[in-house]
């Protein structure tokens, strides 16, 4: 129902036209984690707990729009993550936005989703669940604040999104004109591009992003594969497409990072090939990712390979129950023992 009754009541107080709606929605997941991490020293370690984003993240979220002109709206949505499982919860933003919309396209400003997270969601099968075994997702940056997002309108399937991101908000100048290192007004900028096509059962979603002055710390099975010794731009490409075959849908995608200088580069690059096969209430998906990585300590690139399975039983239109079964691991020569990680899930899902 949306719940229609807190969406008057706010309408009510605010005292919104006809024209305007707003929406409450969100989703309630706690999920059994067993998870077994096992380091390039051989040390394994077994975490047994529940977790409130198995298969997608608590939340709670607001959403609106309201018409202001003739072809222009305002519009605007708020989304927290939560975490129903303890007393102590925290509460924090995951998208936090206010844009105006018409016939041109579309403007939001605020916290939001990267474009690059954008194409990677997109095409996991298995939606992106806290779980071992998909590699497409650990080099780039699920939101970023303080981002401009412009989208355009469609035109016979494809659209294109650009996205500018402020990080450091001061520059500092000495009184000899040098400009502080730190605070230098760019450290954490971004620049990003998007392009889209959707016609029947195909899609495909580009990305590319680049972040001023900044190191990222990649983690495969809980092994630091790829960190810079020195400070440059990160770059972020991913390219994904799927395509439903009606008893079953397709995906892919690829991505590429990398960062540090020329002497000091590290990158890291995937592929993962999904598959999902809808029976019934069941939905089963299968994914295999497969990449290399090159080392901050070595010329030859590390290996990377991982694999995911889930299973899901819809109880009805808002309520599933899934279990989840994931394992990656990093291979290369300098390591006594590859680093792996196991993890299993059993959850329930609410979505309203």
């Amino acid at each position: 129902m949306k719940k229609s009754l807190l969406a008057l009541a706010v309408l009510v107080v605010t005292g919104a036209h006809a024209q305007s709606s707003v929406t409450m929605y969100g989703i309630a997941d706690v999920a059994y984690n067993n998870s077994v991490v096992t380091s390039s020293a051989g040390v394994k370690t077994e975490t047994n707990d529940f977790i409130t984003n198995g298969l997608s993240a608590s939340r709670l979220g607001f959403k609106g729009e309201r018409d202001i002109a003739t072809g222009l709206k305002a519009n605007f949505v708020m989304e927290f993550e939560v975490d129903p499982s303890t007393e102590t919860q925290t509460v924090k933003t995951r998208t936090g936005i206010v844009g105006l919309s018409g016939g041109f396209g579309g403007v939001t400003l605020g916290r939001r989703n990267t474009l690059i997270k954008d194409v990677e969601y997109t095409f996991d099968v298995n939606m992106d669940p806290t779980a071992a075994g998909f590699l497409g997702n650990y080099a780039r940056d699920s939101r970023r604040d303080d981002v401009l997002t412009y989208s355009t309108p469609n035109f016979s399937g494809f659209s294109a999104d650009v996205q500018i991101g402020f990080g450091a908000t001061t520059k500092e100048t000495s009184a000899a004109g040098v400009v502080s290192n730190t605070n230098n007004g760019k450290t954490g900028d971004s620049k990003a591009f998007g392009l889209n096509y959707a016609n029947g059962p195909l899609v495909v979603k580009f990305g590319t992003e680049t972040v001023k002055n900044t190191v990222k710390d990649i983690k495969i099975a809980g092994y630091t594969i790829a960190k810079s010794t020195a400070v440059d731009d990160f770059k972020n490409d991913a390219l994904g497409a799927s395509y439903d075959l009606g008893m079953a849908k397709l995906f892919f995608v690829n991505t590429k990072s990398k960062q540090g200088t020329e002497a000091t580069k590290v990158t890291v690059d995937t592929n993962n090939f999904g598959v999902r096969v809808p029976m019934g209430a069941f939905t089963f998906n299968a994914n295999i990712s497969e990449g290399t990585a090159k080392l901050t300590n070595s010329t030859t690139k590390a290996d990377l390979n991982g694999v995911q399975l889930s299973v899901w039983y819809a109880l009805n239109k808002d309520t599933t129950v899934y279990g989840i079964y994931g394992q990656e691991k990093v291979k290369h020569s300098t390591l006594t023992t590859s680093p792996e990680q196991k993890s299993m899930l059993i959850g329930l899902r609410y979505m309203f």
